[in-house]
């Protein structure tokens, strides 16, 4: 290089000449060229060239000799075309490609494609969603996509940047499967003996542990829970899992080798990988909010769709929701299809929607692929155009479950996988239901059944498999009941079993109940018989039959022996055969009050021991023959009876009273003697 020579002209104190100085060469000037990448320099990025003197000689350009930076930013170019619909763009739309002209002919060539961004058409007119890939980073660590969505509001077939009103990120979220086999109390119907749950799922927190949240699918099975294997796959891309996922199957050790062969797999559940992630609770406000999440299949918080305008909620991508769902106050929805759905964490309530006619989560159908789990609560209420739960075929809710006030529905196919219940079981209102067919398999209620104010439900057909009731058992004004005989395998209501105000029913005979905690008949206006009831050996606290005026008989009852409070007869006008309590023996109290048509309480002979009897306002009461009573303890009252004679009433008195005197009256009976 050739080098450039300076003269250097100095000025020396206390001399009146010029004096010339030394002749040095100049250091040479050097550039530098790094990368630049997107920014504020370079919005898609492109080179930085640094320049000045090489100070030190050393033939590098260093950081504290640059003098000037310019940029020489890159040419990012774009096309779109035609997107069909398919995969990208369910209903169509356009790819946007882009990237770098590398080689500056001013064209992009298939091979400078960096990104492609789809711009899809939606159900809703003119709302458009763009979605992109993004690469691992601050948003989503394991990448994933962001979706846009918004109206087309300049026609352009384009969402402009203007015209975005929602953003969504779908973040990956790799993570191991876990599965485990539970026992199940009861058999599942279809097997005689034994039965099992088979669990599996995402370990979302990658503790190694399997937590009752992180249950994704669940099948249950007629095999010993101890003696089940299971084998774990990859399930590729397919029907099952659209993006792929692991299948767990289950099965015995047919070969005695210690591990599950493919060949002996019976029972396979599908745990599926989420296509994209959405971190928090997702609000749907209106047609934008919806289309932006068509590419989300699971959100780690709840899905509210409460009060929009819109009349289709269409999600098929949708898998998992780690909160609740709710779908409430809607009135121009139509139609709700989450076909792809397998999993809720907690509740799922949809209400008040005044429109809807097609419901549909999970998959339909008879024998569905896959169970929606149910975390908690299903409610459906108010829903004046909902005709039919087939489209809830799929859902196993583990907590409560409410039907309420859907005045057109009229039942559907059975709901194969509701069987146990850790809640209660409401079915109120529902003017159109005829049966309860829909419950089916339905065996264990841990709290409280309330069937109450269906007027048109003739019958309880579908509780045939309705074994317990760990709450209170409520069946009240379904004003068509004709007949309970559906509960011929209940055995056991812990709380309370109240039937009242079924103007139509005609006889309450329960074959197989054997305890009941409180037991109370009353109002039902064409009851005539209570009975046969062969099992009943016991009621915890209070039997009542009370308002009945057409009850005849108590009958078919042999093995009741306890009633641990009180017995109560009153207000049953026609009441006249009591020897369902032939054989009772143990109670505290006996009220037997205005029953019109009964003469005697001989078919109570069995009692020994009363804290109180009060026999009163029986017109028609001839004779007590309480012939086994040994002791009134506290209270005696037999009045206002007026053809039983008052002798036979001291008699029993003088032989079992011992109770206060203050709590003794014998009043305004017959006066008729008693004779030797």
């Amino acid at each position: 290089m050739r080098s450039t020579w300076l003269v250097v002209l100095a000025l020396v104190a206390g001399c009146d000449g010029i004096d010339l100085g030394e002749i040095v060469p100049s250091h040479a000037a050097r550039t530098r060229i790094t990368p630049e990448p997107p920014g504020a320099h370079c919005p898609q990025g492109g080179q930085t060239v640094h320049s000045g003197l090489d100070l030190d000689d050393d033939g590098v350009l260093d950081d504290g000799e640059v003098t000037a930076t310019e940029y020489a930013c890159t040419t990012v170019l774009a096309y779109s075309q035609q997107e069909p619909e398919g995969l990208h763009c369910e209903h169509g739309g356009r790819a946007v490609r882009t990237g770098p002209d590398t080689d500056a002919d001013g064209q992009l060539d298939d091979g400078e494609v960096t990104a492609t961004e789809y711009v899809c058409a939606t159900a809703i007119p003119d709302v458009l969603v763009r979605t992109r890939q993004v690469p691992p980073g601050e948003k989503c660590p394991n990448g994933g996509q962001v979706s846009h969505a918004g109206r087309d509001v300049d026609g352009n077939g384009l969402l402009d940047d203007v015209e975005i009103s929602r953003e969504v990120y779908g973040c990956m979220e790799p993570a191991p499967v876990l599965a485990r086999v539970l026992a199940l109390a009861q058999p599942p119907p279809g097997c005689e003996q034994t039965g099992a749950l088979l669990e599996a799922g995402v370990d979302v927190d990658e503790d190694g542990v399997f937590d009752d949240a992180e249950a994704r699918t669940s099948v249950r099975m007629c095999m010993a829970p101890e003696a089940v294997l299971l084998l774990l796959r990859p399930e590729p891309a397919g029907t099952r899992c659209p993006t792929g996922g692991t299948s767990v199957g289950a099965g015995l050790d047919l070969t005695g080798d210690a591990k599950l062969s493919a060949n002996e797999v019976l029972v396979t559940a599908y745990v599926c990988q989420p296509t994209a992630t959405y971190e928090g609770t997702y609000q749907v406000r209106d047609a934008a909010d919806l289309a932006a999440l068509q590419a989300i299949s699971h959100i780690r918080g709840g899905l509210d769709i409460n009060g929009t305008d819109l009349s289709q909620v269409v999600l098929p991508g949708l898998v998992s929701v780690e909160g609740s769902l709710s779908i409430s106050g809607n009135p121009a929805l139509t139609r709700v299809e989450l076909m792809g759905l397998r999993s809720v964490s907690e509740a799922v309530v949809i209400t008040s929607n005044d429109s809807l006619d097609v419901l549909t989560l999970g998959p339909p159908g008879p024998i569905p692929e896959h169970v929606l789990r149910i975390g908690t609560d299903l409610k459906l209420e108010l829903n004046a155009q909902l005709g039919t739960l087939f489209g809830l075929s799929a859902v196993s809710p583990r907590r409560d479950l409410k039907v309420s006030r859907n005045t057109r529905l009229a039942g559907g196919p059975a709901l194969p996988y509701v069987q146990e219940l850790s809640g209660s079981f409401t079915f109120q209102e529902n003017s159109a239901m005829k049966s309860l067919l829909t419950f089916g398999n339905l065996q264990k209620v841990e709290g409280d059944v309330s069937i109450y104010n269906n007027w048109t439900l003739s019958s309880l057909a579908g509780l045939e498999q309705l074994k317990t009731v760990g709450g209170h058992f409520r069946i009240e004004a379904n004003d068509a009941l004709e007949s309970v005989a559906a509960l011929s395998k209940l055995e056991r209501v812990v709380g309370s079993l109240q039937v009242a105000s079924n103007r139509s029913l005609r006889v309450l005979e329960l074959s197989r109940l054997e305890h009941a905690g409180y037991m109370s008949v009353e109002g039902n206006y064409g009851l005539e018989t209570v009975g046969p009831m062969p099992l009943l050996e016991s009621v915890d606290t209070m039997l009542t039959l009370t308002f009945n005026p057409k009850l005849v008989e108590v009958s078919g009852a042999p093995s009741l022996r306890n009633v641990g409070n009180v017995l109560n007869l009153a207000d049953n006008p026609l009441l006249t055969d009591l020897s369902g309590f032939s054989q009772l023996v143990s109670l505290r109290y006996l009220w037997v009050v205005r029953n019109g048509a009964l003469t005697s309480l001989t078919q109570l002979r069995a009692l020994r021991e009363l804290n109180g009897l009060v026999v009163q306002e029986n017109p028609e009461l001839v004779r007590l023959d309480l012939d086994g009573l040994v002791q009134v303890s506290g209270h005696f009252n037999v009045t206002d009876n007026p053809k039983l004679p008052g002798c036979l009433a001291t008699s029993l008195a003088t032989g079992v009273y011992t109770g206060p005197a203050t709590e003794f009256a014998i009043e305004r009976n017959a006066d008729t003697a008693c004779g030797p």
